[in-house]
């Protein structure tokens, strides 16, 4: 007992040697905590480290603070809390217990300070370089997205003032001035103008379609609000170059027409914890006046809102050759849907469809109070088997609940007895057209539609909670990552042995993915899923596999990520579609990859 008592002394007597030495030593940057618990001297510690951090880097952000007439070192302080607690706690701990009270003490070597801010360093890299890519893909709402946030975490570093990046056609330039002139030219480069005004005398409201483009094409999405004549509108997101506006009462007869562009995305930046922290703590972060546009309404003319007419309605061959037999009748058809939509008489088109696509078509018109807003409707047909698919409806819908608005093509589904049978959100153009437009070695245009028509109904059925045919497209053993942690069922042979050491494998049956599903979907009004950008491949061989790997959105009313989705599915059987692998991913892979065919074999 004497030994161990002595063996005791002499550890703690080494401990107090060692935390004097590190108080002493001019090698460490430390903090220190007493309290009479662990976990609360713990913190008075790191919070006493972040004081010290604070003070040896602030004077790198003098130039910032000027902007901003602020305290020095309050200001450099809340930078540093905005740096993930993860990458704090980091720092070296020592632990000394004595009469009661716990002492610690929080340290690092001053050599390694600049580890602390090198992950801040490639978000802002990262986060520009997904703006590059936007702007190039006309994904305009994305690209001011991305820009602004980097801007935003390149202002809480400490080295805003040196970090570079190559940029095309520019070469490598200072983010700190880079930065604000991307998202300024953007602004330069953007036109709106006035598409159509129609005033509906009942109602007393007036609706405005806009054309927004960005270098003479199409954007393909954008958001914004406008201003009603007392106050500001919720966010309106537009799509493939086209937006709306809807103005009541005494707001008709407004002259201008008041837009202001969105390019802070506050609540989409709780998906990054530390950007969401930096542009709440922060005072002050970069305005751009550019981003408020005026549009004359003095000369425009606002005509009469009418019911449609069916040579209104307009539908045309997709490229599945289509007999024009078969057009005529699916016009009939699209043509009655609309114009209950429109008067709100459901029950009147309620023989047009199955029970199940009944069921689909209140959950659509249901999802965000739904409304058609094109006079001139363009649809295109395609067949596929026995189903015959009418495309691209445009629509807006409304959430009351919610901040925003969107705007979505519907794609209505016939069945062989003339029945709709389902209805989906269709792919932005551009993704269309990529699909598309790949090689006849990729396949032919019916099997392109194919694909186009599983990724848009995959898409809906989260977006209007589908558990049943999620649950139907997922095969029973198939293989589901969630974050970095590998989920697998049942092993199906030698499919997915490529995957090494890359991952850690937990078991997790389909039935507990659904289930986790429907907690996520119970919680929430209405799921929003946005494809970034998507690459679209195919195994080589006559097997109809296909892998997609998507940069996704995930949007609901209390909860918003980013993240990277890949999808490996077989369509040999096109009424059994079948996922046998999904993963997905917060953040790339170390080399800047994300999960894909590559990583499976099938």
């Amino acid at each position: 007992m004497k030994r161990l008592l002595l063996l005791l002394f002499i550890t703690a007597a080494l401990n107090a040697q060692d935390i004097d030495d590190i108080k002493k030593s001019d090698e460490y940057i430390w903090g220190e905590g007493v309290s009479r618990t662990l976990r609360k001297a713990d913190r008075i510690a790191l919070d006493d480290l972040i004081s010290q951090i604070s003070v040896q880097i602030e004077s790198q952000f003098t130039d910032i603070l000027s902007e901003e007439n602020g305290n020095l070192q309050e200001f450099t302080k809340s930078i540093i809390n905005t740096y993930s607690s993860t990458t704090l706690n980091q720092a070296n701990r020592k632990v000394e217990e004595k009469r009661g009270k716990t002492t610690v003490l929080r340290y690092i070597k001053k050599a390694d300070m600049k580890a602390i801010f090198v992950d801040r360093k490639n978000k802002i890299i990262d986060y520009t370089k997904s703006a590059l890519n936007a702007e190039k893909e006309l994904r305009i709402a994305d690209a001011l997205k991305y820009y602004y946030w980097s801007l935003v975490l390149l202002r809480s570093h400490p080295d805003h003032n040196t970090i570079k990046m190559q940029f095309p056609e520019e070469g490598e330039r200072l983010l700190l001035t880079a930065l604000p002139d991307r998202i300024n030219r953007i602004f330069t480069f953007l036109n709106i103008d006035i598409e159509t005004v129609k005033k509906n005398q009942v109602a007393k409201n007036k609706s405005i379609l806009l054309n927004i483009n960005y270098r003479k094409q199409p954007v393909q999405n954008l958001d914004y609000i406008y201003w009603t004549g007392d106050s500001w509108t919720r966010i309106e997101s537009c799509k493939d170059g086209v937006g709306f506006v809807e103005l009541y009462g005494e707001a008709v007869n407004l002259p201008k027409l008041r837009l202001k562009i969105e390019y802070v995305f506050e609540r989409k930046s709780k998906m990054d914890q530390e950007l969401w922290m930096v542009i709440e703590n922060i005072e002050d972060i970069p305005y751009f006046s550019k981003a408020d546009f005026e549009i004359s309404l003095k000369w425009q003319k606002a005509k009469p809102e009418k019911q449609i007419e069916p040579e209104q309605v307009t539908v045309k061959d997709g490229g599945t050759n289509t007999s024009d037999k078969k057009i005529e009748s699916a016009t009939d058809i699209i043509y009655s849907v609309i114009k209950g939509i429109r008067a709100q008489d459901y029950s009147s088109i309620k023989n047009h469809f199955t029970d199940q696509g009944y069921d689909i078509f209140e959950r659509i018109i249901k999802y965000g109070n739904a409304k058609i807003i094109d006079d001139e409707i363009d649809l295109n047909i395609v067949e596929l088997d026995s189903s015959t698919i009418l495309r691209s409806l445009k629509m807006r819908f409304d959430f009351p609940n919610n901040d925003r608005t969107f705007l979505e093509d519907v794609n209505f589904t016939m069945n062989a007895d003339k029945k709709i049978d389902g209805l989906s959100f269709a792919l932005s153009q551009i993704a269309i057209k990529d699909i598309l437009n790949k090689s006849d070695r990729f396949g032919s245009t019916q099997e392109k539609y194919y694909l186009i028509n599983f990724m848009e109904n995959y898409k809906t059925a989260y977006c209007l909670e589908r558990l049943d045919y999620i649950k139907s497209v997922f095969a029973d053993n198939a293989l589901i990552i969630v974050g970095s942690m590998l989920q697998v069922d049942e092993s199906i042979g030698e499919m997915y042995q490529s995957l090494g050491k890359k991952v850690n494998y937990i078991r997790m049956t389909k039935q507990e993915y659904i289930e986790r599903l429907s907690h996520i979907f119970n919680a929430n009004e209405f799921v929003n899923i946005h494809f970034e950008k998507n690459d679209v491949k195919k195994i080589a061989g006559d097997k109809k596999i296909y892998g997609i790997q998507i940069e996704q959105n995930y949007y609901s009313a209390n909860y918003a990520d980013k993240g990277y989705l890949f999808l490996m599915f077989d369509l040999s059987d096109s009424t059994r579609p079948k996922i046998y692998v999904r993963t997905w991913q917060p953040e790339k892979n170390l080399d800047g990859s994300v999960y894909g065919l590559k990583d499976f074999h099938f």
